[in-house]
């Protein structure tokens, strides 16, 4: 299944985007927002890339023993690539549960459109599980679609309430 996700926030430049996207109190509180238990697992800059590696838990109030140890079957690791030339990226999420039957893997896009920047989240979904894959992988691109937009608004809140300050 491929997908496309994309939002328009108010932000005057790539790179000022880049610079929220990749702030640690930024992600911490996304992460809070979210509803995620988040480890920074790598953090790699250079002048030219960041690699970055996060392990991400969904909370849940019933967690199972395994869920406690943060092992949940929902819980997956993200790594990033960014090119911060062309400010792109590559990702891709490891699942914690059926990592060789699940794959997700993408690029992440922003440009300037007018006066915003314009995130284009692209990935393809497979899901191989016979007679069902194709609806846990609809199930998986409206999650990441609803995640998508709730950090966009909380990036868009973000970046209002630095400007106050």
């Amino acid at each position: 299944m491929q997908l496309v996700i994309e939002h328009a926030l108010a932000i005057s430049s790539c790179e000022a985007f880049e610079a929220v996207f990749f702030d640690e109190p930024f992600n911490v509180a996304l992460g809070e927002a979210l509803q995620l238990g988040r480890v920074l697992m790598r953090l790699e800059r250079t002048t030219d890339r960041v690699v970055r590696v996060v392990a991400y838990e969904p909370r849940r109030d019933n967690a199972s023993p395994a869920e406690a140890r943060g092992r949940s079957r929902r819980g997956f690791v993200e790594e990033l690539d960014w090119d911060l030339r062309t400010h792109c990226g590559t990702w891709r999420t490891v699942p914690n549960a059926f990592a060789d039957r699940v794959r997700s893997a993408g690029t992440i896009d922003v440009s300037m459109r007018g006066a915003e920047v314009v995130r284009v989240v692209r990935g393809e979904l497979v899901v191989k599980l016979f007679g069902f894959g194709g609806r846990v992988e609809k199930l998986i691109a409206a999650e990441m679609a609803r995640s998508y937009a709730r950090s966009a608004t909380f990036m868009r809140e973000w970046m209002t309430r630095a400007a106050r300050a």
